[in-house]
């Protein structure tokens, strides 16, 4: 095999990125003007996938038995396959400010650039648009149809206030729990009733005074998604969604 001179093909990567950069700039911007939530990422589908088709590949739109996935195959070898992965949908409330949109363009530049290089490094690229990170699960999803069988290593980039090769991360287990009671005219006969919402207060203040003695490593987040219908109805039903 022939050597290959990595220091050259690093030059050409970012030789090709450079002359993508307003381009990437752009549709970063234009994501982050547009955001979407979980498994509803329309635009930012789109304004990838033109991109790639523009740039000469061939893009699977909604790859996967998913909408907003895509899905970028390039042979170049019988080497490892290593595959770039782009995330892009946004919070609510809050829009991109976990920087999805950076992720997205970022991925697409590297992705873009690296395909023209599988065959002279004798590897193969996929480059992966991989929807709802914010919740949705879409990667376990993914995982379950198939989409990360043969590859040998993904990456991704995520925006920061510093540049680290590496970082630590924690696992995160989502739990939604549901608290059912009686209702009754909380006026007529408040004393008929079965209050699921003083459960679910008193189940979150339990969870609070257990926070001052978790470890610095470890977190406990949650919020009240259902907390009765009117207020002088003893609430029957309270739902809580938590990250552990």
């Amino acid at each position: 095999m022939t050597k290959i001179d990595i220091a050259k093909i690093k030059q050409q990567v970012c030789a090709d990125i450079d002359s993508r950069s307003a381009d990437l700039i752009s549709i970063s911007h234009e994501i982050h003007a547009h955001p979407e939530l979980n498994f509803q990422e329309k635009f930012a589908h789109e304004i990838l996938t033109q991109y790639i088709a523009d740039s000469k590949l061939k893009v699977d739109r909604g790859a996967f038995e998913l909408d907003t996935a895509f899905d970028v195959s390039v042979r170049g070898g019988n080497g490892p396959t290593v595959a770039v992965i782009c995330e892009y949908d946004a919070l609510p409330g809050i829009g991109h400010a976990c920087g999805h949109n950076i992720i997205a363009a970022a991925g697409l530049g590297a992705g873009v650039a690296l395909s023209a290089l599988a065959e002279l490094c004798g590897g193969n690229l996929r480059l992966m648009g991989t929807p709802a990170e914010e919740g949705g699960g879409g990667k376990v999803e993914m995982a379950r149809k198939g989409a990360f069988k043969n590859i040998d290593a993904a990456m991704m980039i995520h925006p920061s206030d510093q540049d680290l090769a590496r970082m630590n991360a924690i696992a995160i287990q989502q739990l939604f729990v549901r608290f059912e009671g009686l209702a009754a005219h909380a006026a007529v006969s408040p004393d008929k009733g079965k209050n699921a919402l003083d459960a679910a207060v008193l189940g979150y203040m339990n969870v609070a005074a257990m926070r001052q003695h978790i470890r610095p490593t470890e977190r406990v987040h949650g919020i009240f998604t259902k907390a009765g219908e009117k207020p002088n109805i003893v609430p029957r039903e309270a739902e809580m969604d938590w990250y552990v």
